[in-house]
């Protein structure tokens, strides 16, 4: 059932998102950033229109970005029970019937739709739509379906054809859906004033609704990655991580910078598609070069990173090995103190049919057994640590040395591996094959970008 008061500020909310959320999901997170948040609209009339790709997730990114409470218009599959239906109420999620609830569920949708358009005039707390309805596990925009069109004229039938509800599109990119310590780019588009399509729609309520859609669709294309190209989506995907780093350096951006290597990656996009489109046999070329070097990299069993330099110090990476050993205690003791974390989000994940809901299952149950582990921990450290001063910097230390041991880890790993590149390349054939393919590929992208 929709609620009226879903947009009032709350204390449970707050600790969800300042307390509990927020820290969680930078944590999962190696690096978020969010970019031209002076575009969000304040205290007016809004819709926020993000692409869909990484189920819960998506949500979570945005719930994340302090300190503004936002509501949530949810697959109303996920409303299951009244306990369920309970906290997502509490989480400021309200769910919207599609055709595949069942015929009979749309008409709840008014109800929905009423309180949509009442948190709308309110203008407390920003409301957010996916627009494509579902997720998806490409990095493409989907089709749009109608109901923000919908909402938003409902809600611009107060102001007419004067300035009123804006919707704005937004943009989320991950450097991957699953993986843990990874990459998240926000990006926030250019608000869309719906009056300016009030009058066709008092004379033509679907043209306008086609022509609104058609506008959110173009604008949201450019804040987010948008590979539309289905027979060359994969070598597409590749193009960015290999030819992205040459972009840059080209551009004089820096590969640090989010928002860089997404100009990098719109650049990259455009120009395959530009080429395409006037030389399909060049594409051609490409993608069978491409397609080839990633069967030898996995069967070398390496990852691109490797082979952005032509060789590592060996010197360097053995101190890294050093280094690592070292700090190997820091290791341990993460792994003592969160080793259900390491283990259980991985076998959970595992079990999950639908590859877009693998990091939100990670992500929970390294939630859920916070509420069950740490305490216990918390409890042994008040017990056993003889000083105060020790049982205050423990506590604050048990999620934060998760990622220390990751990292820890990953220095022993990423020397190891740069060590055995650097020495397999002067007789691994194979190596010297990809080595080479790689280089091919990288010539002709600079031949279409010269």
């Amino acid at each position: 059932m929709a609620r009226r008061d879903i947009d009032k500020w709350t204390i449970f909310y707050w600790i969800l998102q300042v307390l509990w959320a927020w820290p969680n999901f930078r944590l999962y997170y190696k690096k978020i950033r969010a970019f031209n948040k002076s575009n969000i609209p304040k205290n007016q009339p809004l819709i926020v229109a993000p692409n869909h790709q990484n189920a819960l997730m998506d949500a979570l990114a945005f719930v994340t970005q302090l300190p503004t409470q936002r509501i949530f218009l949810t697959r109303a599959d996920v409303f299951s029970k009244p306990f369920i239906e309970r906290i997502l109420y509490l989480m400021k999620m309200l769910p919207i019937y599609r055709i595949r609830d069942g015929r009979a569920s749309l008409q709840k949708n008014e109800e929905v739709f009423n309180s949509a358009v009442q948190i709308v005039h309110n203008a407390k707390c920003p409301l957010y739509m996916f627009p494509e309805g579902n997720h998806g596990d490409k990095r493409r925009l989907r089709p749009l379906v109608k109901g923000i069109f919908r909402i938003a004229f409902m809600a611009q039938e107060k102001y007419r054809d004067k300035p009123g509800v804006k919707i704005l599109p937004a943009g989320l990119d991950y450097e991957h859906y699953q993986k843990f310590n990874k990459e998240l780019f926000i990006n926030y588009g250019t608000p869309i004033e719906v009056c300016e399509y009030w009058n066709e729609y008092e004379q033509n309520p679907v043209a306008a609704t086609n022509a609104l859609r058609e506008r959110l669709s173009a604008e949201m294309k450019k804040v987010m990655i948008d590979i539309s190209n289905e027979e060359y989506y994969e070598t597409y995907q590749e193009l960015r991580d290999i030819y992205r780093p040459t972009v840059l350096k080209k551009q004089k951006l820096s590969a640090r910078n989010l928002l860089h290597k997404f100009k990098a990656d719109k650049a990259i996009i455009q120009k395959l598609d530009e080429t395409l489109e006037h030389n399909k046999s060049k594409i051609e070329s490409i993608h069978t070069q491409t397609q080839h070097y990633i069967k030898l990299r996995e069967k070398l069993n390496l990852r691109e990173w490797v082979f952005r330099k032509k060789k590592y110090s060996i010197l360097l990476n053995l101190l890294g090995i050093l280094l690592s050993i070292v700090l190997s205690p820091v290791l341990i003791f993460g792994l003592i103190n969160n080793w259900p974390n390491f283990f259980l989000p991985i076998k959970v994940a595992k079990g999950i049919k639908d590859t877009q809901f693998k990091s939100t299952a990670a992500l929970g149950t390294a939630l859920v057994m916070q509420f069950i582990y740490y305490p216990i921990l918390i409890v042994l450290g008040f017990i056993y640590f003889p000083e105060l001063w020790m049982k205050l910097v423990y506590i604050p230390l048990i999620p934060l040395s998760i990622k220390a041991a990751w990292t820890v880890w990953r220095l022993f790993i990423k020397s190891w591996i740069r060590i055995k590149f650097t020495l397999q390349r002067k007789h691994n054939k194979k190596l010297l094959e990809a080595i080479s393919m790689r280089a091919g590929i990288i010539a002709e992208l600079n031949s279409l970008f010269n």
